[in-house]
């Protein structure tokens, strides 16, 4: 009689990066904003703009993809970067996670730095109307979108 069952087997397994803080919420710099490239929409699809950053680890995980859980780690790290962009209305945003550059003791954003990303709209979380009006702000302060 076989079994499939193998003693010890923790299922499918897969390397992942997982976020871990080293700071706090920042506004984001006017530089990045400024220097950062600029991707044009496509047909249903809007602008949002980079507002605040902070910086982090990025954690590479053995993780059991059947469960989520981590399983070995981690077996390495990276500096990151995690940038809040938002509508131009503050209505909506999308959380997006990089590379970070080491540079003299701080982070830096990658070279290749997006300060104004284009998305389609259902792929942005809905933004609490209590939020709404700061990230609104935060947009015309560093981009004046006009």
């Amino acid at each position: 009689m076989s079994s499939k069952y193998q003693r010890g087997n923790t299922g499918p397994k897969k390397l992942k990066w997982r976020w871990k803080d080293e700071t706090e919420n920042r506004s984001l710099p006017q530089s990045w904003a400024d220097n950062g490239r600029t991707e044009s929409p496509k047909e249903n699809e809007v602008q949002l703009y980079a507002i605040q950053c902070r910086a982090g680890l990025l954690l590479e995980w053995l993780v059991n993809t059947r469960t989520g859980k981590l399983l070995k780690g981690p077996l390495s790290e990276k500096p990151g970067i995690r940038v809040l962009y938002v509508t131009a209305d503050g209505e909506y945003a999308v959380l997006k996670e990089s590379e970070a550059r080491e540079i003299d003791d701080s982070w830096k954003p990658p070279k290749q730095f997006v300060s104004i990303i284009a998305k389609d709209i259902e792929g942005a979380d809905p933004v609490p109307d209590s939020s709404q009006d700061y990230y609104r702000r935060s947009v015309e302060d560093l981009y004046d979108p006009s």
